[in-house]
């Protein structure tokens, strides 16, 4: 079992306009509301591609609810805590294949809900095969709370996928997560090195490393993907290009990353895998979704090869 955490759930609403233009009125095509957050989104792809998975978090209020009823509709398992604050909503308004996303900030957890959720997080994860921890922080809880939570997590000898940036993600680093998976613009500002190459990106991988991250996959959208693993350095070539929305990809290419880490599959085969899930996801207008159609043949959606320093 996977188990997927997200600290600060949303509710996703999406509108689909046919051109996004600042100061006019809009006329939307159609009005999307989902349970979602990064972790919530890696959840709802390993659970419609068959993976067994529960998603953990705190939510609360009228808009927790209604996260939860959408949880419940789709089939997806979970073990939430309810909290006196507010669950977030986010908006993200998809046109012409560009998508502009508003973030509310999300509710402020007590020192008595965090331990609360650790709590329940400690029980949750010896029972899982992996865990992974994506997105921000809410308001209330540590800089250093993925870092904890890492901690539990490897004392029952779980395995960790994290998708984090910022403060979060470098005080994590010092729990030595399995996997840091993030793409090229949080890996260039977290390890203060240029990514506009293929060597920068590497540069910027082997640093994380160094900072206490085990293994690092770093995605470059359109650019493919490379990786600095215990069986060697990988690039991954897009071998096509899908027009869509891009929001929830790199959700996507996490749970991608989890099933074939679960299931011990080769590095080439988790990076093919994960890069087709993420071009499935922009092939759709709603996070947590994918194409299946694009996202079954992952032999044609990249080709990874082992990497050789010019």
């Amino acid at each position: 079992m996977i188990l997927a955490v997200c600290l600060n759930p949303a509710l996703d609403v999406t509108y689909d306009v046919p051109g996004l233009e600042v100061g006019a009125a809009q006329r939307v095509r159609r009005v999307t509301r989902r349970a979602g957050g990064k972790g919530v989104n890696v959840a709802s792809v390993l659970h419609a591609q068959g993976t067994q998975v529960i998603v953990t978090g705190p939510i609360g209020g009228s808009i927790g609810r209604e996260l939860v009823t959408d949880l419940d509709d789709r089939g997806i398992a979970h073990d939430l805590l309810r909290i006196g604050g507010s669950t977030r909503q986010t908006v993200t308004v998809f046109s012409d294949d560009s998508a502009t996303v508003l973030n509310e900030p999300g509710p402020l957890l007590t020192e008595a809900e965090w331990s609360a959720f650790t709590d329940r997080f400690a029980d949750l994860a010896q029972r899982a095969d992996l865990v992974t921890i994506s997105g921000s922080l809410p308001g209330g809880v540590p800089a250093g709370a993925y870092a904890e939570l890492i901690g539990i997590a490897h004392r029952q000898d779980t395995v960790v996928i994290l998708d984090c940036e910022g403060e979060a993600l470098v005080e994590a680093l010092h729990a030595a997560p399995d996997i840091v998976k993030i793409n090229e613009h949080e890996a260039a500002s977290t390890a203060e090195i240029e990514t506009d190459s293929v060597e920068g990106v590497f540069a910027a991988a082997e640093e994380l490393h160094v900072q206490g991250a085990a293994e690092v996959v770093i995605t470059r959208g359109a650019s493919g993907v490379v990786a600095r693993t215990h069986d060697g350095r990988f690039v991954g070539t897009t071998m096509r290009t899908v027009s869509g929305n891009p929001t929830g990809a790199g959700d996507a290419f996490t749970a991608g990353l989890a099933a074939t880490t679960g299931a011990a599959s080769p590095w080439r085969e988790r990076l093919r895998r994960a890069s087709a899930w993420a071009a499935g996801a922009v092939a759709t207008s709603v996070a947590g979704e994918i194409d299946a159609t694009v996202a079954r043949d992952p032999e044609s959606s990249s080709i990874v090869e082992e990497y050789e320093a010019s």
